[in-house]
């Protein structure tokens, strides 16, 4: 029986080719766009939790408490080192100093010299122990001594072209350090992963300027420093946040405490915390799950108004069936079975699909961090209770309807007599009404991107370039001011440390004049020189420019600074005393505000200070003339000056882009699901039209000889979709404004929600519909009557 519902089913639906067509690529479209996202989600929601024990795991992480809350994800040697002595509820316990940038000479080997950036990590055989790593070669303890590393497979393969490499040697920092081990590059689904891992032991005479105090001051955190303990219960969490309290306090860390509050995150939720460097929220991926569901939804429904109305044209069959002794439950089996087949043949074109759109995904979307299929057996399960979703949900109500009608319907072709166009007008409108809302709220998503970069940030960003240079002399420094001097094309150029606006939480919290109380609040820190304010266009409005290298540290401080310090008089700040952290200075300047942050966040007291150590970077300004010769000039000089080094850059504007990564993500996902949704959409839209004018045929043919004209015709075919896409405007716009207003709620400088916006919206929504429906009606209308009357 069901080999002969097959073979009924499979010519079925070869006597509708395009009908099928448009079925099966609606459903493959929607199936691969759920895969897709079940991908990203899956791998996302993955992260470390292949570690065992990865449930009893936390790290060490700290909230600031001033006038508003400050979270921190790194913390201190100090408190790692007393948690793992003092407590006896970890069961073990690593340190890391990660994000470190290094140049590499390989084998001694000055043709082999690679840069890596914030790919490198410090740590003790204790980290291999807590967290799980696929060894390719070596052995972890020898991270224990000092001048050891162990390489990502990648790495190995990059400097050697092989992982045979234990005992061979790289140069750092002139020193020589021997490999130690090398682990593989999967698993991919960590933040945990650094390309270098080098011993702990190291860290002081590879990077100097960690002082003696980095192992035992409780104060010395870092964002870059990692600290993990793996508890004997992960229930005892509370009560270890406690005890790290009593700790601090035992180790006579003073009035500090008032301020901090040390916490336990839980490895899980690394991946999602943005307060402590998370790197995707949770809600995207509940978003993502709402516009798959939205999508194969839209999708079902373009499937069951087409195999609703087709079979319109099957009455006799239905009809047949029944007075063969054909029951209600063979017919619904029947239709249950073409279902099915649709929907194997639409997953199989969905599996291609996704196969050729995944490394495009990757590459346009997820660049730095790209999705990988984990598991088959589990992606096989989920496309298996997908395409079972999907075959009831296409099926089901298609065959209940089609299954009961009475035999004198049948063989009148009356199944539309049922309140099936009642249901059809719904499903439609339901369809429309989720497209127009991912059309509108894509208009708004890009408007807002664009206003983050491109509005007014309070300093210059074009034609900027930065270039990392490390700790230089005085002497090299010389040697690039006079070397930039001579070149035409350079307007200014900073030795500094980032720009304005950048993703550094450096700062400190400030004591005022002879205040004897330091301020609530943190001010943040932008480090550079004298030309600092000329190089990035900031505008001094009191005061005077700092100078260089003074006895007495100058600094400049921004308005909103100003006027938390002096209220209405901020300009009273000028030539008083400032301590910030641990620098002693006086105020010189007060600069127009500038964001040191992205705009999602409101503007924050600032202040421009020299700090030699820090000006790693060189920010040179050109004037846009002859840029390629100017950049192979800059490389060359580089080159000279740094033979030590390897020559790489970055326009400003570019790093600010970056600051709106997330967004950018976001953007690109709902744009690409309103082209979807409006594909998928449209498919259906042209099925039924199609099928609609089909059926009309001899209605048509009657009044065009009644003497009725081609825009008669195509308004009297198309004025139900359009009052049912009007309707669907009208519900989504409401919607859609609580959507977006809710979004935008979460930047501190935001575009205002416009009427023009849900307009334009409507306007897309309405021109695709008007054209789809517009051709087929004016086919229909200008088709010669005579044909029309002879379509039997």
């Amino acid at each position: 029986m069901l080999r002969n519902n097959i073979k009924i089913a499979w010519r079925n639906l070869k006597a509708k080719k395009f009908f099928t067509f448009l079925n099966v690529i609606g459903l493959a479209v929607a199936i691969s766009c759920c895969t897709l996202i079940y991908l990203y989600i899956s791998y996302n929601l993955s992260f470390d939790s292949y570690h065992k024990q990865s449930q009893n795991i936390f790290r060490l992480v700290t909230e600031l408490h001033l006038e508003k809350e400050e979270y921190e994800k790194g913390s201190s040697y100090a408190e790692y080192k007393a948690l793992k002595t003092e407590t006896s509820q970890v069961m073990q316990a690593a340190f890391a100093v990660d994000g470190q940038s290094f140049i590499i000479n390989v084998s001694g080997n000055s043709n082999k010299r690679f840069k890596e950036e914030k790919n490198t990590t410090f740590i003790t055989s204790d980290w291999f122990k807590l967290f799980s790593y696929k060894w390719l070669a070596g052995s972890a303890k020898q991270l224990d001594k000092p001048s050891m590393v162990v390489l990502r497979q990648k790495i190995a393969l990059k400097y050697f072209g092989s992982t045979h490499v234990v005992g061979k040697v790289l140069s750092i920092n002139n020193q020589l350090i021997t490999i130690a081990g090398v682990v593989a590059d999967e698993p991919y689904n960590t933040d945990l992963k650094s390309d270098l891992y080098l011993s702990l032991s190291s860290l002081r005479s590879l990077i100097p300027l960690y002082d003696k105090n980095f192992y035992t001051d409780w104060g010395y955190i870092n964002s870059t420093n990692a600290g993990f303990i793996q508890l004997h219960d992960a229930n005892q969490k509370d009560a270890v946040e406690e005890q790290i309290i009593e700790l601090a306090k035992k180790h006579a860390w003073g009035d500090g405490l008032k301020y901090f509050t040390f916490k336990l995150l839980p490895l899980k939720d690394i991946h999602f915390d943005v307060r402590y460097g998370g790197t995707v929220q949770q809600i995207l991926l509940l978003n993502l799950l709402i516009i798959g569901l939205l999508i194969i939804t839209i999708a079902i429904i373009n499937y069951i108004n087409l195999v609703v109305a087709q079979q319109t044209q099957r009455g006799t069959e239905i009809a047949t069936r029944k007075v063969l002794g054909g029951s209600a439950r063979h017919i619904f089996t029947q239709f249950m079975v073409e279902a099915l087949l649709s929907c194997v043949i639409a997953l199989i074109v969905a599996g291609l699909m996704v196969l050729w759109m995944l490394p495009a995904v990757n590459h346009w979307l997820f660049t730095d961090e790209p999705v990988h299929i984990l598991s088959y057996t589990n992606l096989c399960l989920f496309i298996g209770l997908l395409l079972l979703a999907i075959t009831i949900g296409t099926g089901i109500y298609p065959a209940l309807v089609l299954s009961r009608v009475s035999i004198a319907q049948a063989l009148k072709n009356n199944v539309f007599n049922l309140p099936v166009s009642l249901g059809r007008k719904i499903l439609v409108g339901f369809q429309n009404t989720i497209t127009q809302i991912l059309i509108i709220c894509t208009i708004i998503i890009i408007a807002q991107v664009h206003f983050l970069k491109s509005t007014d940030i309070g300093f210059d960003r074009q034609l900027i370039v930065t270039m990392p240079l490390g700790q230089l002399s005085a002497s090299q420094k010389e040697q690039w001011r006079e070397r930039l001097h001579q070149m035409p094309a350079v307007q200014s150029f900073s030795f500094c440390n980032n720009a304005p606006a950048s993703n550094s939480q450096r700062g400190a919290t400030v004591q005022f004049d002879n205040r004897s109380k330091w301020e609530s609040w943190p001010a943040r820190f932008a480090i550079g020189d004298s030309a600092y304010c000329h190089t990035f266009g900031l505008h001094l409005i009191a005061g005077r420019n700092m100078r260089n290298s003074q006895p007495t540290p100058e600094f400049l401080i921004n308005e909103t600074m100003a006027s938390k310090l002096a209220g209405k008089n901020k300009f009273d700040v000028v030539g008083k005393k400032l301590t910030a952290g641990d620098v002693k200075g006086v105020i010189v300047g007060v600069v127009k505000d500038f964001n040191v942050k992205s705009l999602i966040e409101p503007i924050e007291p600032s202040i421009i200070l020299e700090t030699d150590f820090l000006q790693t970077n060189l920010a040179v300004k050109l004037s846009g003339n002859q840029l390629s010769t100017t950049l192979t000039t800059l490389q060359k000089e580089y080159e000279r000056i740094l033979p030590d080094q390897v020559f790489s850059y970055q326009f400003i504007d570019e790093q600010i882009a970056k600051l709106y990564k997330k967004e950018n993500i976001q953007q690109k996902l709902i744009w690409a699901s309103a082209i979807v949704a409006i594909g998928i959409s449209s498919v259906g839209l042209l099925g039924l039209i199609s099928l609609i004018v089909l059926q009309r045929t001899k209605e048509i043919g009657i009044r065009k000889i009644l003497g009725a004209s081609v825009a008669q015709i195509s308004l009297l075919l198309s004025q139900d979709f359009l009052g049912m896409v009007l309707l669907a405007f009208l519900i989504a716009c409401p919607i859609s404004w609580w959507l977006m207003n809710k979004w935008l709620q979460n930047f501190a400088y935001h575009i205002h929600l416009s009427w023009w916006f849900f307009v334009l919206a409507g306007s897309i929504a309405s021109l695709i519909v008007a054209t789809i429906i517009g051709f087929q009606s004016i086919k229909a209308a200008i088709t010669n009557p005579v044909k029309s009357l002879r379509s039997e």
